[in-house]
């Protein structure tokens, strides 16, 4: 790639201005918290989640099913690239740039679109161990390259960064069942939907039946303690960054709360939280964090 001036700009910096904005445009949840940063770290951060959101998109979008094995490989490729000094444009410069500024091990890149290969050719999970590793390929791992951005290091933030992950990602699950439903698609874990008596395309029709609040309950207490480990990142990250995360647990969290109190919603609508309730969710979050 050139290393000439993009529309003013060096390669780098037009690229991280890119990541921003496509931040801004896609991620209402995540584009909340991560305005908390500085300056310097939430560019870095804009460029993971545009990546993330790139390698989602392939094997979520709307591109055919059979086209989308080849397009996560092309972003392999094109990663693989960008990492070995030839990058494809300038979002890809700035992601490596951070990847190198902030020392995220590559790995962790190439976790993600193995993780997220699991959707190309979905099965169901037959228990819950089989779940947190899909939720670890596709969440956690972006919780430790994030982890990098924030300063923080060491086992212990680790943990707390993934099972963060963890947290965030089983309310996706939750808050999904519809929309997955309709792509006949069953995260929740077999034995589980199972042994509470749970029929999952009866539930992918829309129609909850005896059990399925009990399940659902099930999960949101599961996904409650994953919040509460998650907590024990923010006193080990720099107080210059833990508003971010605490202030995306905080918006996450609600919305959880907010299934919970109707799990038959979810059948019917994508659940939300208004604007404002969000903002309020967000800041108090971060505001608790930043004692911690």
């Amino acid at each position: 790639m050139s290393g000439s001036p993009v529309g003013g700009l060096d390669p780098v910096a037009a690229g991280y201005a890119a990541c921003e904005l496509a931040t801004r445009r896609a991620a209402a949840n995540f584009g909340l918290g991560i305005r908390l940063l500085p300056a310097d770290r939430r560019r870095a951060l804009s460029a993971v989640y545009w990546f993330s959101h790139l390698a989602d998109d392939a094997v979520d979008g709307d591109a055919p099913p059979a086209l989308r094995p080849a397009a996560l490989a092309a972003i392999r490729a094109t990663l693989d690239a960008a990492l070995d000094g030839s990058p494809a444009d300038a979002r890809w410069a700035a992601l490596v740039h951070a990847v190198r500024h902030y020392a995220i091990p590559p790995s962790l890149l190439h976790a993600l679109l193995d993780g997220v290969a699991r959707d190309l050719d979905p099965e169901p999970f037959p228990d819950w161990p089989a779940l947190q590793e899909y939720c670890w390929g596709v969440a956690s791992v972006v919780g430790l390259v994030s982890l990098r951005i924030f300063g923080g290091a060491g086992q212990p933030a680790e943990h707390a960064a993934e099972r963060l992950g963890i947290a965030l990602q089983l309310t996706n699950i939750l808050r999904d069942i519809r929309e997955d439903g309709e792509r006949g698609r069953w995260y929740l874990p077999l034995d589980e939907t199972s042994r509470f008596g749970v029929d999952p395309a009866r539930v992918q029709r829309g129609e909850a039946g005896p059990g399925f609040e009990p399940l659902f309950r099930f999960q949101v207490e599961r996904a409650r303690a994953f919040y509460d480990e998650g907590a024990g990142l923010y006193s080990r990250l720099p107080v210059s960054t833990r508003a971010c995360p605490a202030a995306l647990a905080g918006v996450y969290r609600g919305l959880l709360e907010r299934m919970a109190a109707d799990p038959r919603r979810v059948l019917s609508e994508r659940v939300s939280i208004g604007a404002p309730a969000k903002v309020a969710r967000a800041l108090g979050a971060a505001a608790r964090a930043l004692t911690a």
